[in-house]
C-alpha cells in the first residue's frame, strides 16, 4: 500500500478487548521482553490521544497495562510546533 492510500485508509490499531484475546496485552509483553533482551532496561511506554479519544478506549489500554504490572506510563495529548 502506498503512502497516499494508507491516509485514506481508516486504521484502527491493535485490538483490545477484555477477553483473553487481547492483542494489545500480547504485544505489550513481547515488546516489553524485547527490549530487556536488547537494551537490558525496561521499556517506557506512552499512551497517545487526542481531544477526539474517548476515556473508555484510553481506560482500557491502562487496564491492559496494569495486568503486566505496569503503572508507569506517559500520556501525550497534543504535540507542539517547532518555532522556527
Amino acid at each position: 500500500m502506498t503512502p497516499a492510500e494508507r491516509t485514506g485508509t481508516l486504521q484502527a490499531g491493535v485490538p483490545v478487548d477484555t477477553t483473553d484475546n487481547n492483542e494489545l496485552y500480547h504485544w505489550i509483553k513481547n515488546a516489553r521482553k524485547a527490549d530487556k533482551l536488547v537494551h537490558n532496561k525496561e521499556l517506557r511506554i506512552a499512551i497517545k490521544g487526542d481531544s477526539k479519544e474517548e476515556y473508555p478506549t484510553i481506560a482500557k489500554i491502562i487496564k491492559t497495562l496494569q495486568k503486566q504490572e505496569v503503572n508507569k506510563f506517559g500520556l501525550i495529548t497534543s504535540l507542539r510546533a517547532v518555532q522556527k
